[in-house]
């Protein structure tokens, strides 16, 4: 009998020692005044401030072309030592400005509601009451009358003056328009 009562006393040990460490665990686990708060990083980096070795890249997006002239910004002096908060005061978003800083590069995107000046500089020969006339503007639509020349339209043949009356013959420079017009004088 004395070793039943031993046994008896060890698994009577081993289960309440279970059971305390079985409550103490959910106490620990469950209870709101034990919970152990983890550690805050701060960071407490000083802000990148735009430098002489900084890239600034100037963007300029035009909505009525779709074109992007992308440019170095020609005035960086104005931007060194300051922040990009500092200068989202200066690029407002409201203004058509979006600025992005990835590592030492800031980009400065401006949206701008008008043709590039490669679309608006477009000349284009075209008929005004029975005469060459010369446009300049983005396209058809969208020019404006500079000069009518002597030249009158019926005087080419009908393939030229068809593409005078559509507005096809376009150039991108005064220089190759005046050369077109020196051809055409051939014909008279």
């Amino acid at each position: 009998m004395g070793r039943i009562s031993a046994g008896l006393l060890v698994l009577v040990l081993l289960t309440g020692f279970g059971m305390g460490m079985g409550i103490a665990f959910l106490w620990n686990h469950f209870s709101p005044d034990n919970h152990a708060q983890k550690p805050v990083i701060n960071t407490s980096e000083k802000p990148y401030t735009i430098n002489k070795d900084s890239l600034v890249i100037f963007e300029q997006e035009y909505t009525r072309c779709q074109h992007i002239v992308i440019s170095e910004y020609d005035q960086r002096d104005k931007l060194m030592g300051k922040t990009l908060s500092e200068l989202k005061n200066v690029f407002r978003s409201s203004d058509g400005y979006q600025l992005t800083l990835q590592d030492e590069t800031l980009t400065i995107r401006h949206r701008l509601d008008d043709w590039c000046p490669k679309d608006k500089n477009m000349y284009r020969l075209k008929e005004y009451q029975g005469r060459v006339a010369i446009y300049q503007g983005p396209d058809p639509d969208n020019d404006k009358l500079l000069r009518v020349t002597d030249l009158p339209v019926s005087a080419f043949p009908q393939e030229i003056q068809d593409k005078i009356r559509a507005g096809s013959y376009e150039f991108t420079s005064e220089e190759a328009l005046n050369d077109a017009l020196e051809n055409l004088d051939e014909y008279l």
